[in-house]
C-alpha cells in the first residue's frame, strides 16, 4: 500500500529528529527563586532575592536546570550548609516530611514555615560524573510581620477654626516589609480622597492645608496594611470639629518636606514632596532650576517615574496664595543619579573543542563602579599560572582537556544591586555529524540552485562537494560552511550531488538530487472592458466591469498556478466582493470598479519552482480620494486658515473643495462652512463664530462626485466676543393675573460668543415710566415677572450679553399687558326684545352694554356670551358667542351693535315648543364674568325636522317595506307621518300618491317606524318621500329612490294523482305558485289536450268520464301567470275497472311493501297531529318575525341602521331588487292582507259533484320540502 505524501513527510521528520546529535553539556540553572511580594521595582543587595513569608504559611522556591547531561541532581544550601533531606530537621514529629524537593526538579517546598526556617537559601545543580556545578541566586527568606497600633482608643477630639492648618499623626506600628499607610473618614477601610488641600506625607501623617467646613464631624483614622498576607490594622480615631463661619486669611508657610538630597537609581522612580499651609489654598508649582515650570507636575508631590542620568539637578517647589506678599515660599531638592550594575556584554555559554582555549567576559558598568567576584563550579576562583587567569574582568582558560568542562559564576555588585551570571564552558571531542541536508532540489533553468548540508563536530569539520567522482570547484560554484550555490543552472547540471564532512574524529557524507525544469513565462496579459482592451494600461469609468486574462507557459511536467496582486499586495479570496478570479485564477474580474480599484495589477504565474509576473495598470475615473494632512494655519481671531494636501484625483481634475465644521455643541453633526472657487488647497479669512470649539474637515469634488471627508483637524477654539445680536421673537403673553410673562426665541450656543451668556430684560411700566432690569440664564427663553397689577401696559426690551459685555445692537421695545383677571362686572337688564319677531326657533334679546374703559373688565373686552338651557335639564347649557362689533359713531359706551346704549342680539335654532331659561355674561380675552339674572322663555310649537335614517327594509315585486326613526327635533306634538311615492321613468317623475301613517302615542322616539307601500309594479323605480307633521304643519322631507323586485321564473307545479275505485276514476291535485293552472291529458304518441283549469293557488280535479279500461294516460299541470308558464313532470297512469295502475304496479301490491308504507304513514300522521296541537296552543296571532322569515328576512336584519347606511341584505344595489330569499325561495308578491296570505285551509276538503271540472278550494302554499313529502304512491295508500 502506498504511503500518503504528508504521512511520509511526518515519518521522515521523526527519523531526522532521532538522528540529531545529543551533545552533553554541563548543568545550567534557567529558573531560580523569584522575589515575593512582587513590586514595581525590586531592591536586591548583592546576589540575593528577598522573599517575605508569614509563619505557618507555605512557600515554594523555584529551581530548574537545563542541559541534556544524564544524572542531573539538585542540592540546596541553607546559610551555606547543605540541607540533609533525610534528617529529622525536615520532618514533623510524626515523621511526615515538611521540607522537600519536587520530583524531577530542584524546586524546594517548605510546609508551614517555622522560625528556624528563615535564612539564606541557594540551589545547586550538578552531575555525578562531572565536577561542574551551576548555582542559583541566593534567596533570603524573611518573616513577614506587622504589629497592631499601640492603642485603639479614640484620641481626644480636635476643634479647629475654619481655614487653619492641621496635622493628624499616624504613628504606624512595626512591620516588615514596610506597611502601606492610608487614612479613612468612617468606620470602613475605604481610603479617603486626597487633593490640593489635603495631603499625606511619606511618614503617614495627614495634613490639612486649611480646614474647610466639610472636613468637620468626621472620625479620621490611619490604617496600615500588608495586603499580600491579608493583614490590616486600624489606628485610633480622631474626631474633628470645625468652628467659625468665616476663614481668616493665612499666608503660605512650609510645614513638611521629604529628604532634600536624594540619590536616584537609574530606571527607578524618585519622589519629592512639600506641604504648605495657608488660606486661600496655596497654588503649588514645581520647576527645575534654570528651566521653566514643569507643566506635568502640580500639587504637593513631584514624581519622576523612571530616572535618567539627564534628570540630575536641582528641583524647586513653590507655594503661594493671594495674601502671600513677600514672594512664594520655596523648597529646594537636589537629585543625584546613579546606576545599578549592568553588563557591558552579557556572558554566554561556550562550546570548545579539546585543546582549544576559551574566554568569558563579566565586564559590568554602574555608578559607583561595581566589583566582580568569580566562582568555578561554586568555588571561589583561584588562578593557575599558564592555565587560567583573569584580566580586565575577563576569564581566560588555555589548552582545555575533555574533563575540564566547567560552570563559571560571576557576580557584579555595587551599593544599588548586583548582576549574577551562571554560564558554562563545555569541552567537546565529537566526530562529524550531518544533521540536515537537502534531499531533492527542483530549480528552473537559468536560476541559482542552493544545496544545503548542515553539519557539526568538535573540532569543527570541513565540508567538500562532489558530483559523481568529480570534486566541485570553479567560478560557477559558491561555498559556505553548510551549503553550495550553483549559479545559473542548465539541463547539464541535472543529477546527483554528494557532501562529505571531515575532522580528526571521523567522516560523514550524504547524497541529494538536483532536478532542472523549463522556466515559467507569461506569454500574454490583456485587460478588456466594453469595446476597449489594453496591454499595459486600461482607463475606465466608475462602475465599469473589467476582465484581465493572463496566459503563461511552464515545464510539461509541472502545473502552472496563478495569483494576482494589486500594488504589490496579494488579492485574497473574498477580500473584496468586487474582485473574483476564474479558470484557475488565470482570469481576474473586476465588477463595478470603484476609485479604490485603480492601481497596478500583477499576474504571477508559478509552478512551485519558479515564477514569472507581468503588470497592467487600471485607471478608474471616480470621485476623488479624501484630502489628507489637513492643518490649521489660523483660527483664534474669528478667521479660519486651512491648508491640506489633495488626495488622488482618480484621473479627473478636482473642481473645488468644500469645508465642513463640527462643534463641541454637537460633535456628530457636520455643517457646510465654505466652498473654494477653484482647486486651491488652502483657504484663509473664512469667518468663524467667537468662543466655539471647532473641528474642520475637507471634501473634494470632480466630475464623478464628492470624495469621502478628510480626517478632522485638531480642536480650534476661537476667542470670545460680545454677542452679535439680541434675541428675536420677543413677546408678552397673558399667563397669570399680577404677572408679566415675557418670552423670546432662544439664541443657539453658536451665538453666545463667550462665557456666562445671559439675557438682560428691561421692563418699563407706561403708567409711571418706571424701568426695572432682570437677568435670565442663557438656556431659558422666558421670564415671569411679578407686577401685582391687572392688565397694565408695559414696554419690554431683551438684551443678550456675556462676559465681554452686552451686544452693541439697539434692542427693539415690545409692548404688551400684564395678566388679565376675571371681570367683576356683569350685564344688566337682560330681556327678550318684544319689538322683534319671535318664532319657534328665533328670538331677539337686549341688555345694557359694558363700558370698554371699565376697570372692572380686568382685561381686553372680548364680547358677550348668551347661555340657554331647558328648565328641566339645567346641566345641558348651550352657549352663543356674541363677538365685539363696531358701534356707530354716536355711541360711546360699547363696541357691539346697540340702540340707546343697549346690545341687541338675535338667536336662531332655539329648541321649539320648550320652556327655557337664559342669561348673558361679559368676557375679556381670558376670563368670563358672572352671568346676569336668568330670564324664562317658552318657545311656540314648530314643524319637525327631517325623519332619520329613512331606508328600504325589504322589497317585493309589488311592495316596498320602509323604515325610519323619529326626527331629531319634533318641535311640537307629532301628528302623523306622510309617505308619498312617485314612479320614476326615464328621468321623469309620475303622479304623486300619498300614504299617511298615524303617529301612535305608544311609539317611543327611539323605535323604528315601519310602513309597507303596496300595489306597485315589478322592477320599477320609485321615489319615496317621508315627512313628519305637527299641528303647525309639515316638516322637512326625506326622500329615497328604490326599485321593486323583478319577477322570478315560475316553478313547475307539484302534481299528485289519487285512485278513487269507488268513483271508478281518479283525483288529480297540485301545488302551484300561480292562481291559474291548466290540467293536460294525452294518450302516448298524441299531443296534450287541456282538460281543465283552476283559478286558485292550490287545486284538484276529479277525472271519471271518457276513460277507457286498460288504456295508459299521461297527465301534466301547467302554471300560468300572464306570459310566464311552467309545466310539471309527466305522470303515466293506467285505468282499470279496479282502480288506477302506475308503471311497476306489481311492486305496489307486494305485502311487504304495503306493511312498510302503512308504518310510515302512521308515523307521519302522528307527527302531523303533534305539530297541529303545538300550533293551536301557540294561537293564531300575527307574528311579524315568522312572516319576515318566510320572506327571507332574518330577525337581526330588522335592527335600525346608522344614519346614511343602507340594508345590505335587502338592497345590494339601491335601484335593483331580488325577488328571492337567501334559500332561493320566491318572495311572496301578492297584495293580500296578512290573514289571507298566511291562512291555514284544510287541503282535503273536496266538493265532488261528478262534473268533468271539479270545485276548487283556497289552500296555503307549502314549502318545497313540504310539497315533496307525500309521493303519489302515498296518496294511493291514503
Amino acid at each position: 500500500m502506498a504511503i500518503p505524501q504528508h504521512v511520509f513527510i511526518v515519518i521522515l521528520c521523526i527519523v531526522e529528529s532521532f538522528q540529531e546529535r545529543t551533545v552533553p553539556s554541563p548543568p545550567s540553572i534557567t529558573a531560580g527563586p523569584k522575589p515575593y511580594p512582587r513590586r514595581q521595582w525590586n531592591h536586591e543587595k548583592g546576589d540575593r532575592v528577598y522573599v517575605y513569608i508569614a509563619r505557618e504559611t507555605n512557600t515554594r522556591l523555584q529551581c530548574v536546570a537545563s542541559g541534556n547531561t544524564p544524572n542531573l541532581r539538585y542540592d540546596w544550601l541553607k546559610d551555606e550548609k547543605l540541607i540533609d533531606f533525610t534528617s529529622d530537621e525536615v520532618k514533623y514529629p510524626n515523621s511526615t516530611v515538611r521540607i522537600y524537593k519536587e520530583q524531577g526538579l530542584g524546586t524546594l517546598n517548605i510546609h508551614r514555615v517555622q522560625e528556624s526556617d528563615y535564612g539564606t537559601y541557594q540551589c545547586r545543580a550538578s552531575t555525578l560524573d562531572s565536577p561542574a556545578v551551576s548555582l542559583s541566586k541566593k534567596v533570603k527568606l524573611i518573616e513577614a510581620d506587622i504589629s497592631s497600633f499601640q492603642s485603639n482608643n479614640d484620641r481626644p477630639p480636635k476643634q479647629v477654626p475654619l481655614g487653619q492648618y492641621l496635622m493628624l499623626t499616624c504613628d504606624p506600628p512595626y512591620s516588615n516589609p514596610k506597611a502601606l499607610l492610608k487614612w479613612t473618614m468612617d468606620v470602613s477601610l475605604k481610603e479617603m480622597n486626597l487633593n490640593e488641600r489635603i495631603a499625606k506625607d511619606y511618614e503617614g501623617n495627614l495634613h490639612f492645608t486649611n480646614v474647610a467646613q466639610e472636613d468637620g464631624s468626621k472620625m479620621y483614622s490611619c490604617f496600615a496594611s500588608l495586603e499580600f498576607i491579608g493583614f490590616y490594622s486600624k489606628g485610633p480615631a480622631t474626631e474633628l470639629t470645625v468652628f467659625g463661619s468665616k476663614a481668616a486669611f493665612q499666608p503660605v508657610e512650609i510645614k513638611w518636606t521629604s529628604e532634600k538630597n536624594i540619590i536616584g537609581v537609574e530606571g527607578e522612580p524618585v519622589k519629592f514632596m512639600c506641604i504648605f499651609s495657608g488660606f486661600p489654598t496655596p497654588k503649588i508649582t514645581w520647576r527645575r532650576e534654570g528651566r521653566t515650570e514643569m507643566e506635568e507636575s502640580s500639587g504637593h508631590e513631584l514624581v519622576i517615574s523612571s530616572v535618567k542620568p539627564g534628570d540630575k539637578g536641582t528641583y524647586v517647589c513653590s507655594g503661594t496664595n493671594s495674601v502671600t506678599h513677600h514672594g512664594p515660599q520655596e523648597v529646594t531638592f537636589r537629585l543625584d543619579v546613579q546606576a545599578k550594575p549592568r553588563w557591558v556584554k552579557p556572558p554566554v555559554d561556550t562550546r570548545v573543542s579539546v585543546g582549544d582555549s576559551a574566554s568569558l567576559s563579566c565586564a559590568a558598568e554602574g555608578t559607583p563602579t561595581p566589583s566582580v567576584e568569580w566562582y568555578i563550579d561554586g568555588i571561589p576562583f583561584k588562578e593557575i599560572p599558564d592555565k587560567r587567569f583573569i584580566q580586565n574582568d575577563v576569564l581566560y582558560v588555555k589548552n582545555l582537556t575533555k574533563k575540564e568542562s566547567m560552570v563559571v559564576q560571576c557576580n557584579a555588585t555595587n551599593t544599588h544591586g548586583s548582576l549574577f551570571s551562571d554560564v558554562y564552558i563545555n569541552v567537546l571531542a565529537l566526530p562529524p555529524e550531518i544533521t540536515n541536508w537537502t534531499k531533492v532540489v527542483k530549480v528552473a533553468a537559468g536560476e541559482n540552485a542552493v544545496l544545503t548540508c548542515e553539519h557539526n563536530g568538535y573540532p569543527t569539520p570541513t565540508l567538500k562537494w562532489e558530483k559523481g567522482p568529480q570534486l566541485l570547484k570553479g567560478p560557477q560554484y559558491m561555498f559556505t560552511q553548510n551549503s553550495i550555490t550553483i549559479l545559473e543552472v542548465s539541463k547539464n547540471d541535472d543529477g546527483k550531488f554528494r557532501c562529505t564532512s571531515v575532522n580528526n574524529q571521523g567522516t560523514m557524507e550524504k547524497e541529494m538530487d538536483l532536478i532542472i525544469r523549463d522556466k515559467t513565462s507569461i506569454k500574454d496579459l490583456t485587460g478588456l472592458t466594453e469595446n476597449r482592451e489594453g496591454k499595459e494600461s486600461l482607463e475606465v469609468d466608475i462602475d465599469a466591469d473589467v476582465l484581465y486574462t493572463c496566459i503563461a507557459m511552464t515545464d510539461p511536467q509541472e502545473t502552472v498556478r496563478y495569483t494576482w496582486r494589486k500594488d504589490g499586495q496579494v488579492i485574497k479570496d473574498n477580500s473584496d466582493p468586487h474582485l473574483s478570479c476564474e479558470e484557475n485564477c488565470s482570469i481576474l474580474r473586476v465588477k463595478e470598479a470603484k476609485g479604490r480599484h485603480s492601481g497596478n495589477y500583477t499576474c504571477v504565474a508559478s509552478n512551485g519552482i519558479d515564477q514569472d509576473h507581468r503588470t497592467i495598470q487600471l485607471k478608474v475615473k471616480a470621485a476623488p480620494d479624501a484630502p489628507e494632512d489637513v492643518k490649521l494655519t489660523s483660527c483664534g481671531e474669528w478667521k479660519l486658515g486651512l491648508l491640506w494636501t489633495a488626495g488622488f484625483n482618480n484621473f479627473l481634475p478636482i473642481i473645488n473643495y468644500t469645508i465642513e465644521y463640527s462643534t463641541s455643541f454637537n460633535t456628530d453633526q457636520w455643517l457646510f462652512l465654505y466652498q473654494t472657487p477653484n482647486n486651491n488647497t488652502m483657504v484663509s479669512g473664512v469667518p468663524l463664530s467667537p468662543w466655539v470649539n471647532y473641528k474642520f474637515r475637507v471634501k473634494a469634488l470632480n466630475q464623478k462626485g464628492v470624495s469621502d471627508p478628510s480626517e478632522p483637524t485638531n480642536v480650534c477654539k476661537t476667542d470670545p466676543k460680545r454677542p452679535a445680536r439680541n434675541p428675536e421673537g420677543v413677546r408678552i403673553t397673558d399667563e397669570k393675573e399680577g404677572f408679566l410673562h415675557v418670552s423670546w426665541e432662544l439664541m443657539g450656543p453658536m451665538e453666545h460668543n463667550g462665557e456666562k451668556f445671559e439675557y438682560q430684560i428691561f421692563v418699563r411700566k407706561l403708567a409711571d415710566d418706571e424701568t426695572k432690569s432682570y437677568i435670565v440664564p442663557g438656556d431659558k427663553n422666558f421670564k415671569q415677572i411679578k407686577t401685582g397689577d391687572t392688565y397694565q401696559k408695559y414696554g419690554v426690551k431683551v438684551v443678550a450679553r456675556n462676559t465681554q459685555g452686552p451686544t452693541l445692537q439697539t434692542p427693539q421695545e415690545v409692548f404688551g399687558f400684564s395678566g388679565m383677571g376675571r371681570p367683576t362686572i356683569r350685564p344688566e337688564n337682560f330681556a327678550r326684545d318684544k319689538d322683534s319677531p319671535f318664532t319657534a326657533e328665533t328670538a331677539t334679546f337686549v341688555w345694557d352694554s359694558i363700558p370698554l374703559d371699565s376697570p372692572d373688565l380686568k382685561g381686553k373686552f372680548n364680547g358677550y356670551v348668551i347661555r340657554y338651557w331647558k328648565t328641566n335639564n339645567p346641566q345641558s347649557i348651550k352657549r352663543i358667542e356674541v363677538p365685539p362689533r363696531v358701534l356707530p359713531a354716536t355711541m360711546s359706551g360699547g363696541d357691539v351693535a346697540a340702540d340707546n346704549g343697549q346690545i341687541r342680539e338675535t338667536i336662531n335654532n332655539l329648541p321649539a315648543y320648550s320652556q327655557l331659561q337664559l342669561d348673558v355674561l361679559v368676557k375679556n380675552s381670558k376670563y368670563e364674568s358672572d352671568p346676569s339674572d336668568p330670564i324664562d322663555l317658552v318657545t311656540p310649537e314648530g314643524v319637525p325636522t327631517q325623519v332619520q335614517k329613512l331606508r328600504s327594509e325589504k322589497r317585493g315585486e309589488n311592495y316596498i317595506d320602509l323604515g325610519w326613526y323619529f326626527p331629531n327635533r319634533v318641535n311640537g306634538e307629532l301628528q302623523q307621518f306622510i309617505v308619498t311615492y312617485q314612479k320614476v321613468a326615464r328621468g321623469r317623475l309620475g303622479s304623486i300618491r300619498e300614504d299617511p301613517v298615524n303617529a301612535n302615542s305608544s311609539i317611543l322616539s327611539t323605535d323604528l317606524i315601519e310602513h309597507r307601500i303596496q300595489g306597485l309594479e315589478p322592477n320599477t323605480q320609485y321615489r319615496v318621500v317621508v315627512y313628519a307633521t305637527t299641528r303647525v304643519g309639515a316638516g322637512s322631507a326625506a326622500f329615497l329612490d328604490v326599485m321593486t323586485a323583478d319577477r322570478a321564473p315560475l316553478k313547475p307545479p307539484i302534481v299528485t294523482v289519487i285512485s278513487l275505485p269507488e268513483k271508478n276514476g281518479f283525483n288529480v291535485s297540485w301545488i302551484s305558485e300561480t292562481s291559474e293552472n291548466e290540467v293536460n291529458l294525452k294518450v302516448p304518441g298524441e299531443p296534450f289536450k287541456v282538460i281543465g283549469r283552476g283559478n286558485t293557488s292550490r287545486n284538484w280535479l276529479l277525472l271519471k268520464e271518457g276513460l277507457e279500461v286498460g288504456r295508459t294516460y299521461v297527465i301534466t299541470v301547467t302554471a300560468v301567470d300572464s306570459l310566464r308558464r311552467a309545466t310539471s313532470e309527466e305522470y303515466k297512469v293506467t285505468f282499470t275497472n279496479i282502480g288506477l295502475n302506475r308503471d311497476g304496479d306489481e311492486v305496489f301490491k307486494a305485502t311487504w311493501f304495503i306493511i312498510v308504507m302503512v308504518v310510515i304513514a302512521i308515523l307521519i300522521l302522528v307527527i302531523i297531529i303533534v305539530c297541529l296541537l303545538l300550533k293551536r296552543n301557540r294561537g293564531d296571532k300575527y307574528n311579524v318575525q315568522e312572516r319576515e322569515n318566510l320572506h327571507g328576512i332574518k330577525g337581526e336584519e330588522k335592527k335600525p341602521l346608522p344614519k346614511g347606511d343602507f340594508d345590505e341584505n335587502s338592497e345590494k344595489q339601491p335601484l335593483a331588487g331580488n325577488p328571492y330569499d337567501e334559500r332561493g325561495v320566491p318572495l311572496g308578491g301578492s297584495d293580500k292582507d296578512s290573514l289571507e296570505e298566511y291562512g291555514d285551509v284544510d287541503p282535503t276538503k273536496f266538493n265532488e259533484d261528478g262534473s268533468f271540472i271539479g270545485q276548487y278550494g283556497n289552500q296555503q302554499p307549502t314549502t318545497p320540502s313540504e310539497s315533496h313529502a307525500p309521493s303519489s304512491v302515498m296518496h294511493d295508500l291514503i
